[in-house]
């Protein structure tokens, strides 16, 4: 129960609920500092404002690789894995900055659809969609994929909450848990993204602010005619909804997502652009650091 709730993404299994809630606290009262709103930073630091980090890294334990060889998805995940590796390469090759970064992107993508034959199986198609995702210069700075291993166990982990019903249920629950009455803001990054828009649909009473940064909702081929419930609307008991995204951020789906919404649907508002760091555009603490992301939560704090 907190005035805050922060939903994580994905990322490396180390990473502890207490380390992701103390960068993410940082970011947003440094933030509030350089924009002149002292008094609401003062209150986020000494604890006036509570804050609570949504944890469920743990979830994905028997999903994690043990050495760079290993695959410890089940085929049809595997697949699902694939399939997003190339809606990343797709978001490159659609409005990445850098034409470079297309132009790499697509010939990444003509690559894969030369080489994929009926032959090989899912794990060994997710290692080799792996391997190009890490020579692609967005991809390849921000550590994404750096080592198969990593890239499997990210890939796997949005594979996991749309494939493993007890990981999509438990993720699900654990934002349900920390989402109180006197709530007034839902931070959400990456794939916390698309669990905390999933969980708010259950929300049964209001919620002030969803702030999402980072997002994967409206992925074509996989999380938009995945996502729960369809077709696509705000959360019946959201008041405002604000997304920021990067456009050199590869997991971003769209920098249109309100176009994905129905017409008249008055919670999500136009997307919010930044520009973050080129070597980790898709990192949470950068988006943070952007007036356009903590703006709306400093009117709440």
């Amino acid at each position: 129960m907190a005035d805050v709730v922060m939903v994580h993404g994905i990322g490396p299994e180390e990473e502890t609920e207490e380390q992701l809630r103390d960068d993410w606290m940082s970011a947003l009262a440094r933030t509030l500092r350089d924009n002149g709103r002292t008094e609401q930073a003062a209150r986020l630091a000494d604890g006036s404002v509570s804050a609570s980090m949504v944890y469920y890294r743990h979830l994905y334990a028997r999903y994690v690789p043990r050495d760079d060889w290993d695959m410890p998805l089940p085929d049809p995940m595997a697949a699902t894995g694939e399939d997003v590796a190339v809606d990343i390469m797709d978001n490159i090759q659609q409005h990445a900055s850098d034409p470079a970064a297309r132009a790499e992107a697509a010939r990444a993508l003509d690559e894969l659809r030369a080489e994929v034959g009926p032959e090989q199986g899912p794990a060994e198609l997710l290692r080799m969609f792996v391997a190009v995702l890490g020579r692609l210069g967005p991809v390849a700075r921000s550590g994404f994929a750096a080592l198969s291993s990593t890239g499997v166990f990210h890939l796997g982990q949005v594979a996991a909450y749309l494939d493993d019903e007890t990981v999509r249920e438990d993720a699900i629950e654990a934002v349900l848990s920390r989402v109180a009455p006197d709530t007034k803001v839902v931070l959400a990054h990456s794939l916390g993204t698309v669990v905390a828009y999933e969980a708010l649909h259950r929300l049964e009473q209001p919620l002030p602010l969803l702030i999402t940064f980072g997002s994967p909702l409206g992925l074509r081929s996989i999380i938009r005619r995945r996502l729960r419930p369809q077709p696509l609307r705000s959360p019946g008991h959201l008041k405002r909804w604000v997304n920021v995204a990067d456009r050199d951020d590869f997991i971003v789906s769209t920098l249109r997502l309100r176009t994905l919404f129905p017409d008249d649907d008055a919670v999500l508002e136009r997307t919010r652009l930044v520009k973050n760091r080129n070597t980790n555009p898709h990192a949470a603490v950068e988006y943070l650091k952007h007036w356009e992301t903590v703006e709306p939560l400093a009117q709440l704090v």
